[in-house]
């Protein structure tokens, strides 16, 4: 990796923080300039629901280019998260006693300093959340292991093929999308680094470019790709093309 791939500025350290908080729980729709929930956001507590909203907010200048608000009216987190106003509105209280959060004109926005405060507690909401979901999930797994099990004896066998379409189902996120774009042939011409990163915002997925060299080494390394120098807007960069 060139030292040149490092360089990050404040705002993409910002988005780092912040697509390392929201990655798991919430996706961008751009028509309709909505947050969007997945399902990991069941079960979680109201007051990480807000941070997460309240988070995502904040990454509305790395998805689009025109100006989205990235503060909300407690009527508009309560329409989001489905917290009850009375509920929400004493959580919001104790957030901006604790300058988590700020408020102005009735409107509530992340503090950028305590981004990282974030991260930290939700980390470890979320290690706590999958421990309760691996221990709930034991029970369920032995009883779907027993089933298979026996469906199998009954059938005299299970086919490879199955299982391999279950493990397909089961992936996504990042990397996944990275591979079908070189199996789709984005990288037939040359690509630089903020190129994918675009391609990356413009269908509305946060990743800092400071992770995406992981992914084009990877992909030269494997020998799927391989890059060159080349001249892009009167300066010397890394582009990486698919490997013919």
């Amino acid at each position: 990796m060139a030292l040149k791939d490092l360089v990050a500025s404040k705002a993409s350290l910002a988005e780092d923080v912040i697509e390392r908080i929201i990655s798991d729980y919430v996706r961008f729709d751009p028509d309709h300039k909505e947050i969007v929930f997945t399902p990991e956001v069941h079960g979680l507590p109201n007051k990480t629901k807000i941070l997460i909203y309240l988070v995502a907010q904040q990454g509305w200048p790395y998805v689009l280019d025109e100006v989205v608000p990235v503060d909300a009216k407690p009527s508009e987190i309560e329409e989001h998260t489905n917290i009850a106003g009375g509920t929400l509105r004493p959580l919001l209280k104790e957030l901006k006693d604790r300058n988590i959060i700020s408020e102005k004109s009735g409107r509530y926005s992340v503090r950028a300093v305590a981004l990282r405060t974030i991260q930290d507690e939700l980390d470890g909401t979320a290690a706590g959340s999958k421990l309760r979901k691996r221990r709930s999930g034991r029970k369920q797994k032995d009883e779907e292991e027993s089933d298979a099990a026996t469906e199998s004896a009954n059938n005299g066998e299970q086919t490879s093929s199955s299982k391999k379409r279950v493990r397909r189902s089961s992936g996504g996120g990042v990397a996944e999308r990275f591979q079908s774009w070189i199996d789709e042939g984005y990288f037939d011409k040359p690509k630089s680094l903020g190129d994918v990163q675009a391609r990356f915002h413009k269908e509305a997925i946060i990743v800092p470019q400071t992770s995406l060299p992981s992914y084009l080494l990877k992909g030269v390394r494997s020998g799927q790709l391989k890059r060159d120098r080349a001249e892009v807007n009167g300066k010397t960069v890394w582009v990486y093309s698919r490997k013919k």
